[in-house]
Formats: structure tokens, C-alpha cells, sequence
């Protein structure tokens, strides 16, 4: 009788089965736990504490508003969520991306690890995006039309 790749794989390669496994149950404790938090938003909202940037220099960082984001996400309300901080469901997306490509880079047969390409020019284009959304967050325009 014929085994299929990914039995094969989990029951002779003890790496990939490790790897395997890991992969899988991340995501799995993630929604876990963002249900355990999405259910009842208040009453978890005392454990985050305050942007030490906003605090103490009084100018919007990166990722402000990425907790308030991930909370609108648990709750499934998406607008809300690209309100409080577009940047950061742009990469969050990106990584769900990669995520899925290496989970489907571990059924595909033969077994071939993912590796992004990410190359210096993809990096720099990266880091220009940041610092650019870092300066124009704390414009008077993007604070009159967001907030």
C-alpha cells in the first residue's frame, strides 16, 4: 500500500515532524487565545499598558495602536482595525502570506524548505515604507482624517 508524502514524512523524519508540528499548533494556540480575549475585551484591557513613545515624547511611534488593532481584529471588525493602525495589518498580512506558503511548502511533494526572497532593494523599500508612515502619522493631515 502506497503512503502519502506527508504521512511518509511525519513518521520517518523526526526534524520535519518536530517542525510540522510546531507550524501547526502555533496558529492553532493563537485563536485560542484570541478567543479567550476577543470574548471579553474589558476585561483585559487594564494588562496592556500605555506607548512609552506617545508617553514620554508625545508623538505617535509605529506601532501605536497595534493592540487596539489586534483587539478590533479579534472582535472581526476590520475597518476599525486598519483605523487604529493601517501599517501594522499590512504586515500583518504579509505574515500571515508567508506563513501559509511555508505551511504549504511542508505538504508539497517533493519537500523543498520555503525561503523568502528578500532581497536588499525589498528591505530598503521596507524600511522607507516604515519611516515614511512613522512621518506622516504624526502630520496634522493624517491626524485631522483619522483621529
Amino acid at each position: 500500500m502506497k503512503q502519502s508524502y506527508l504521512k511518509y514524512m511525519l513518521t520517518h523524519d523526526k526534524i520535519y515532524r518536530k517542525f510540522f508540528i510546531v507550524a501547526v499548533s502555533l496558529p492553532l494556540l493563537a485563536l485560542f487565545g484570541g478567543l479567550i480575549v476577543g470574548s471579553n475585551p474589558g476585561f483585559f484591557s487594564h494588562l496592556f499598558p500605555p506607548c512609552s513613545v506617545k508617553l514620554f515624547l508625545g508623538v505617535n511611534c509605529i506601532s501605536c495602536g497595534a493592540t487596539r488593532a489586534t483587539l478590533a481584529l479579534l472582535r472581526g471588525d476590520i475597518l476599525t482595525a486598519i483605523y487604529y493602525n493601517p501599517l501594522y495589518i499590512a504586515l500583518l498580512c504579509w505574515f500571515i502570506y508567508l506563513y501559509v506558503r511555508l505551511i504549504i511548502s511542508l505538504v508539497r511533494r517533493p519537500y523543498r524548505p520555503y525561503s523568502p526572497n528578500i532581497t536588499i532593494p525589498w528591505g530598503i523599500a521596507v524600511l522607507v515604507i516604515i519611516i515614511s508612515f512613522a512621518v506622516i502619522r504624526n502630520t496634522s493631515l493624517y491626524q485631522t482624517v483619522f483621529f
